[in-house]
């Protein structure tokens, strides 16, 4: 999904979404991120330079010393600061802001390894009232055109599996004679839900007095409730780019609801054609013409079920008809299964014959099981 410039300051925070900088010709003036976090009813956003910027709480119009949520750009090219989105582990390093010989690194004039230290200390406490007082962190990166950002989504410090005070690393750098010392901070990324961050969370976050866990993610409020072992970490394949729904003249739920569809199959048919772009059945490789084809139906599956790869099969138009309908389908070796239904004379009009075969793997199994004896008409 993409939002242009004029939007930003009423845009949700999907992941892998672009989010576009201004046309001025000026850095500070094109930023998208100081444009974002912008919220109604508060004076200040996030600076709009160093890779860490923080918001800060405000109170009766003013700002106070509490961070109400962080952030953090990466230009993945810097070569001194090698930024590393691991999406297989669904984890984010970033080094610190400390990038001045002879400086302390704690000493750096945003606070970003002051802020960093803080985060991962109160990570590793075992008292969930002191990781609320954890800002979130939502990860950005640019996108390497114009002044666009990608946003690749929510942070917690550490890495699940692994103590919290191993995941903040104190590095040396630097060539002999000038070197120095800086972070270099892991972070988990949670699952976010698949309509995104609401403003009204930012809302909550910036507000003094507000309620940090209404409008939060699942995933933040059992982070800061259980500690990071508890959490589920986001799809590898989450998030891919899509087109909104013209919702105009609906009500706020069915708003919603387009929404979520929408995002929900874009992303689905995405993460089917990076494994392969082509019908499954008869090899038509023109992308513009294969479907995602949902194995066990969108209607009777849930969100997760929705977008798992296993649950999906990429087909041609008059072959996903075909499955769609239940005139077609496969046993758990992908030998097609042909329906009574289904004429020798429109079996040669779909090219479909008893001998054809797909590839499955052995996680296709249990949707195929349910397409076969759920979806597959006999008469």
């Amino acid at each position: 999904m993409r939002f242009k410039y004029d939007e930003l300051s009423q845009a949700i925070l999907i992941v892998n979404s672009i989010y576009e900088g201004g046309s001025k010709g000026s850095p500070p003036a094109d930023d998208p991120l100081t444009k974002i976090f912008k919220v109604d009813g508060f004076l200040r956003s996030v600076g709009n330079r160093s890779g860490f910027r923080k918001s800060m709480k405000e109170k009766n119009g003013k700002s106070t010393k509490d961070v109400a949520f962080a952030v953090i750009y990466s230009t993945g090219k810097v070569k001194e600061w090698p930024d590393f989105y691991d999406k297989k582990n669904q984890t984010f390093t970033y080094y610190g802001d400390n990038r001045e010989p002879g400086n302390h690194y704690l000493n750096t004039k945003q606070r970003g390894n002051l802020l960093l230290k803080d985060l991962f200390e109160k990570a590793a406490s075992k008292s969930p009232e002191i990781r609320r007082t954890i800002p979130p962190i939502f990860v950005f990166e640019s996108t390497g055109i114009a002044s666009n950002v990608e946003f690749l989504g929510l942070a917690v410090p550490g890495v699940k599996g692994t103590a919290v005070d191993q995941s903040l690393e104190l590095v040396t750098v630097g060539e002999e004679g000038s070197q120095f010392q800086n972070y270099r901070a892991t972070f988990t990324m949670v699952e976010i839900e698949l309509e995104g961050i609401s403003r009204k969370w930012l809302a909550e976050l910036k507000d003094y007095n507000g309620d940090t866990f209404r409008y939060a993610p699942k995933e933040w409020v059992k982070f800061v409730e259980e500690g990071l072992n508890s959490v589920s970490v986001m799809d590898g394949n989450s998030g891919e780019q899509t087109t909104l729904p013209d919702v105009n003249g609906f009500s706020p739920s069915e708003k919603q609801y387009l929404l979520k569809t929408r995002l929900t199959q874009g992303k689905f048919r995405e993460t089917l054609l990076k494994r392969t772009k082509v019908c499954k059945l008869c090899g038509v490789d023109n992308m513009n013409l294969l479907v995602a084809s949902h194995i066990k139906p969108w209607s009777h599956s849930d969100d997760r079920e929705r977008i798992n790869f296993y649950n999906g099969i990429l087909l041609c138009p008059s072959h996903d008809a075909a499955f769609d309908k239940g005139l077609i389908s496969f046993n758990s070796n992908g030998n097609i299964v042909i329906s009574s239904l289904l004429s020798q004379e429109n079996q040669k009009l779909l090219n479909v014959n008893p001998d054809m075969k797909i590839e499955l793997e052995p996680n296709h199994k249990k949707f195929m099981d349910w397409h076969l004896s759920k979806v597959f008409v006999t008469e």
